[in-house]
C-alpha cells in the first residue's frame, strides 16, 4: 500500500490502449450505444417535413423535439436507480430495448400522436443508454485510461452530426421516412445482444440491498414536469409567460433535487449542486458549459442565413465546425496532466466566451461569413478541453460507492444546463425583440444580446473551474492500493 496524490497517472497510457482486447470491445460498445443517442438529435429535424407531410400534426411540429429531450433527461436520471435494482448492465440492456421499441413506434405510426409517444419512448431508451454508457467508463476502464474512453465518445458525435442528416435524407428522398427509424429496430437488437454477451455480469452488480430500494417515481416525475415546463416555454410568445414557465421548471427541479439528498435510492450523488464539494463544482461547470453551448448553436443558422444570406443547404457547416473543434481539441489535449491540465480546463469557458463574443462582434458589425468561421470552432474548442478533463476529474472524485451514479448523472446535469440555457436564450431574444418578425436589423440586435449574455455563465464556469481545483488540490492524498 502507498500514498499518491488524486489522479497520478503511473503508467503512460496511450490512444491505442482503447481499442485493443477488451476495452476495444467496450469501446465499440459504448460508442455504439452513444450513437444511437447521437444519430437521433440529428435526424429529427429533417425528417419532420415528410413526417407532418404524410401523417399530418404541423401544430405538434416542435414536441417531436421537445419530447424526446424530456424522454432523454428522464431517462438518464432513472438508469442509477435502475442500475441499483437490476445492475449497470441490465439497465443499459434496458435502455438498448425502450429505444428500439421506440423507433419501431415511429415506423409504424399512422398518426402524430402515436409518434409522439414513440419518440417519449425513444428519449428515455437514449438517455437510458447515454448515462450508462458515461457510467461504464467508470466502471470498465482503468482511470489513466478514461480520459481517452472520453475523447473517443467525443469524436462520435462527429460521426452522428454526418450519419444524422445524411440518413434522413436518404430515406425521406426515397420516399419511406419510416425507414431512418426502423433501421434501429435490428441494429437495436445487436446492441442488445452485444451489451449481455460481452459486459461481464459482475460489472456494476446490484446488491442486495440496492436491489429493495423502491424507484424513486415522484423525483423522476418532478424532474421531468420540470423539463417539459423549459422546454414548452420556447412555443410561448410572451416574454412574462416565458420567465414564469422558467421559474417553475426552476422551482420543481429544485425541490427534486433536495428530496433527492435524504434519499435512500438517489438519482445524484452528494451534494451535486455545492459549491464547495469537487463534485457540485463540477456539475456547475458542466451544467454552464452546456447552457452557452445551445445558445450559441440555435441561433447562428439565424446569423448565418438571414444576416449572411447562407444558403440552408450550408448553414450545418458552421455547427459542424463547432463540433470538429470540439473533438479535435479534446484529442490534442487528453494528455495532459497537472499544472497544463488545469491550466486547458479553466480555459475552456474563456475560449466559449471569445467565440460567443466574437460571434455578437459579427452580428453587430456585419463581418464577413469568415470571421464566423473563425469563432465557431473556438466555441467548440472551449467545450472540448473542458469536457475531457472534467468529466474524467468528476468521476475520480466522486465518494466511495458513488462513483457509477456519479458518471451516469452526468448525462442529466448537461441535459438540464442544454435546457434551461436554450430557455433563457429564447427569453433574452424574445426581449430583445426577436418575437414574430426576423428582419436583419431585429436578429443583429437579439443574436448579440444572446451572445453576449453568454459572458455571464461562461465567467461562473470558470470560477467553478478555478474552485474545483483548489479544493481538489487541497485534500489529503488518497490510499492507493
Amino acid at each position: 500500500m502507498s500514498h499518491a496524490p488524486p489522479n497520478v497517472e503511473p503508467v503512460a497510457p496511450s490512444w491505442t490502449d482503447v481499442f485493443r482486447g477488451r476495452a476495444g470491445v467496450y469501446t465499440l460498445l459504448l460508442n455504439i450505444g452513444i450513437l444511437f443517442f447521437a444519430v437521433d438529435n440529428f435526424l429529427i429535424n429533417t425528417l419532420m417535413p415528410s413526417i407532418v407531410a404524410d401523417i399530418g400534426g404541423v401544430a405538434f411540429y416542435a414536441w417531436a423535439m421537445m419530447l424526446y429531450l424530456v424522454g432523454s433527461i428522464t431517462g438518464a436520471a432513472s438508469y442509477g436507480p435502475l442500475r441499483a435494482r437490476i445492475g449497470g448492465r441490465r439497465a443499459y440492456a434496458v435502455g438498448g430495448a425502450v429505444f428500439a421499441l421506440g423507433a419501431l413506434g415511429c415506423s409504424v405510426a399512422t398518426v402524430i400522436g402515436g409518434l409522439l409517444v414513440a419518440r417519449l419512448f425513444q428519449g428515455v431508451g437514449g438517455g437510458m443508454i447515454l448515462a450508462g454508457s458515461m457510467a461504464f467508463i467508470s466502471v470498465l476502464f482503468e482511470p489513466r485510461l478514461r480520459k481517452y474512453a472520453v475523447a473517443v465518445s467525443n469524436a462520435t458525435w462527429i460521426f452522428a452530426a454526418v450519419v444524422g442528416p445524411l440518413q434522413a435524407g436518404f430515406f425521406a428522398n426515397f420516399g419511406w421516412w419510416r425507414g431512418a427509424f426502423f433501421v434501429y429496430v435490428p441494429i437495436g437488437a445487436a446492441f442488445l445482444i452485444g451489451v449481455l454477451w460481452k459486459i461481464p455480469k459482475s460489472a456494476d452488480e446490484a446488491t442486495a440491498d440496492s436491489r429493495a430500494l423502491p424507484f424513486p417515481v415522484w423525483r423522476v416525475g418532478l424532474l421531468a414536469l420540470g423539463v417539459l415546463c423549459v422546454s414548452s416555454s420556447g412555443l410561448v410568445e410572451t416574454a412574462a409567460l416565458r420567465i414564469a414557465l422558467i421559474l417553475a421548471a426552476g422551482l420543481l427541479v429544485w425541490i427534486a433535487f433536495t428530496r433527492d439528498a435524504t434519499a435512500g435510492n438517489r438519482l445524484f450523488p452528494s451534494q451535486p449542486l455545492s459549491f464547495s464539494s469537487p463534485v457540485g463544482l463540477a456539475y456547475w461547470g458542466h451544467m454552464l458549459i452546456s447552457a452557452s453551448y445551445i445558445s450559441v448553436s440555435i441561433y447562428l443558422p439565424l446569423v448565418l442565413t438571414v444576416l449572411h444570406g447562407i444558403a440552408p443547404l450550408y448553414v450545418g457547416l458552421a455547427n459542424g465546425l463547432m463540433s470538429i473543434g470540439w473533438s479535435i481539441a479534446a484529442a490534442l489535449v487528453t494528455g495532459l496532466h497537472g499544472t497544463r491540465e488545469r491550466a486547458v480546463v479553466i480555459a475552456g469557458p474563456l475560449c466559449l466566451m471569445a467565440g460567443s463574443v466574437g460571434l455578437a462582434v459579427v452580428a453587430v458589425t456585419g463581418a464577413s461569413f469568415a470571421w464566423v468561421m473563425a469563432c465557431a470552432p473556438l466555441v467548440g474548442v472551449g467545450i472540448g478541453i473542458f469536457h475531457v478533463h472534467m468529466t474524467v476529474r468528476v468521476m475520480g472524485v466522486a465518494r466511495p460507492g458513488e462513483e457509477s451514479i456519479t458518471a451516469s448523472s452526468l448525462t442529466t446535469i448537461r441535459s438540464l444546463g442544454m435546457a434551461f440555457g436554450a430557455a433563457v436564450a429564447g427569453t433574452v431574444g424574445n426581449v430583445a425583440g426577436l418575437q414574430l418578425l426576423a428582419t436583419p436589423d431585429i436578429v443583429s440586435t437579439a443574436v448579440t444580446w444572446v451572445y453576449l449574455f453568454n459572458v455571464l455563465p461562461m465567467m461562473l464556469a470558470a470560477a467553478a473551474a478555478v474552485r474545483f481545483f483548489k479544493v481538489t488540490e487541497s485534500a489529503p492524498p488518497q490510499v492507493v492500493r
